[in-house]
Order: structure tokens, then sequence, then C-alpha cells
């Protein structure tokens, strides 16, 4: 029996320094973590002196001058929706190109090589081949 014993005792003996060893590696982790936190923090955060230099000289802002507004905004658009015949006023050559139907409005805008939709109306046209010539 005493044998028995013996080999209880040098098992329990062994449990014993192995949790020894695990509470010591779990505190020396616990100790190289706290080093590491501490070493990020202080390569992350800006020098004590930027803090200083930003207490010691505020930054002014400049204010720029404003500028001038005008009296009233300049509208050089034209609309889209307006009847094309008030853009150019009509003069002699423009009788005759009035006359004359869609279709053969088209054939002359091809015969200069003026480049149109089919969809365009007569005003259209006509403002094409007065700008045109």
């Amino acid at each position: 029996m005493d044998f028995f014993y013996g080999i209880v005792a040098l098992l329990a003996f062994v449990v014993l320094v192995l949790t020894v060893l695990t509470a010591w590696l779990y505190t020396q982790q616990t100790r190289l973590m706290q080093a590491v936190n501490a070493l990020t923090h202080v390569i992350t955060s800006p020098p004590p002196a930027f803090f200083e230099a930003a207490r010691e000289y505020p930054v002014e802002e400049e204010k720029a001058p404003e500028p001038e507004k005008p009296a009233e905004p300049i509208d050089d658009r034209v609309s889209v929706h307006e009847d094309e015949d008030e853009l150019l006023p009509a003069g002699e050559e423009d009788a005759d190109l009035g006359e004359k139907k869609v279709s053969e409005l088209r054939d002359l805008l091809t015969a200069k090589g003026i480049p149109f939709n089919k969809s365009d109306k007569k005003g259209v046209l006509l403002n094409l081949l007065k700008a045109a010539s």
C-alpha cells in the first residue's frame, strides 16, 4: 500500500506544479498585454508639444472680402418651349422659305449638309437654314 500512496502523492505534486506554472504564465501574459497597450497608446497619441503649441498660438481665421453682388443676374438662356420663329426676324429671303413645306426644308438642309432631327418642327428647320446662310 505504501507504493500506492507514493504514486498518488507524486501525481498530486505534478498537478500542483502544473497549476503553479499555468498561473505564472497567465501573470506573464497579462503583464505583456499591459505593456503592449501602453506602447500603442504612446505611439498613436500626438506629442505633448502639439497640444502646447495649439494653446499658445491660437489660429485666427481671416475673413475674405465679400464680392459685390450684381443687381440682377443675367439670364442669356433661350427657352426651348418658345416658338422658334421668334428667334430670328423674318427677312426678304425668309418669306420664300416660310412658304415651303417641311419636306422641302429638309431637302434644302440635306443638300447643304446641315444636320437636323426628323422630329424638328418647321420653325427649327427655318432657323437652321437662316443660321447657315
